[in-house]
């Protein structure tokens, strides 16, 4: 297999570094956004424990019996969805926090935090079931399935956690190692799946979604600002800066055996907002592993500007 480096700049007449173009001031990133980052992912599991205590939540526990087994399911229910939607933001790709934290931090993060919030959803569906078929005076078995075919919304959030079952077990090292990249990566995805569809039962029958405006307003809000911050900058930004930046490719040399640089150049790549210590992904669409991305790290030039080493 071939592996493909790449240049993320060629200078050109337009924009060359005799031209006297100069380059964007790079602004040092704070020391305090990263503290703020992780304050306001703690302050996020507190707000949800706080509305769930305005719901009730802690007279059931205290009251014992089935409803504190309730209770105590739709906590863990509560702290499962609010860090899976923090695990997607961790890699939304949103530059502040990608500059606050580093990808590999938040590689790290993103990892443990879903694992976390799988088996909180797992001690959820467990409690949960108890709860109600303890209430009900039925076994939890009969109630689950109960649950899962009346219950509003249920055969989607079933659905959804089937899928993020295959997406964890599928991301155990063990496991891992033993799929292709390409293929885990797009097992991966289904994570967003089981997320979407898990939303419509928690707002249509989650006391502690629909209980208060409170409620409401801070789940709508956390779910708008976990899927628009994928669609803007997973989506949206790689676009337009492919749009802005019209990156072609200008030649191509064989380097030696093995290795080929892939040279490109482009319009207005001075503004291309890129540092020292970040890097490019490409995709070749030719040859085996083209859906495959290469990173490729950006080294600091002169200019102000970075160029990817090959």
């Amino acid at each position: 297999m071939t592996v493909a480096a790449a240049s993320s700049h060629v200078a050109s007449s337009q924009d060359s570094p005799s031209s006297g173009a100069s380059a964007p001031v790079r602004r040092t990133t704070p020391r305090w956004w990263a503290d703020a980052g992780g304050l306001g992912a703690g302050v996020s599991l507190l707000i949800v424990t706080a509305l769930w205590v305005g719901n009730g939540g802690v007279q059931q526990v205290t009251g014992g019996g089935a409803d504190a087994v309730s209770a105590a399911g739709r906590l863990t229910g509560l702290w499962a969805s609010d860090l899976l939607l923090l695990q997607v933001l961790l890699m939304a790709r949103i530059p502040l926090v990608e500059r606050a934290f580093g990808q590999d931090r938040l590689a790290r993060w993103h990892r443990w935090t879903g694992f976390t919030s799988f088996w909180l959803m797992v001690a959820h569906v467990v409690l949960i079931t108890v709860g109600y078929a303890g209430a009900a005076h039925a076994n939890a078995f009969a109630e689950l399935w109960t649950m899962i075919w009346t219950y509003p919304g249920m055969l989607l959030a079933t659905a959804g956690t089937l899928a993020l079952i295959m997406v964890v077990v599928t991301s155990v090292r063990a496991a891992r190692r033993k799929l292709r990249y390409e293929s885990w990566h797009l097992l991966h995805l289904y994570a967003y799946l089981g997320v979407g569809l898990a939303l419509p039962h928690q707002l249509w029958t989650g006391t502690d979604f629909i209980g208060s405006p409170a409620s409401i307003a801070y789940w709508w809000t956390l779910y708008g600002v976990s899927a628009g911050s994928v669609v803007v900058y997973r989506l949206g930004l790689p676009a337009w800066r492919n749009w802005r930046h019209r990156l072609v490719v200008s030649h191509v040399t064989p380097e030696g055996p093995g290795l080929t640089s892939v040279y490109l150049t482009g319009r207005a790549l001075d503004r291309l907002p890129a540092r020292a210590g970040q890097f490019f992904q490409w995709r070749f669409l030719d040859g085996p592993g083209w859906s495959r991305a290469h990173p490729t790290p950006c080294r600091p030039h002169r200019t102000g500007r970075c160029f990817a080493s090959p």
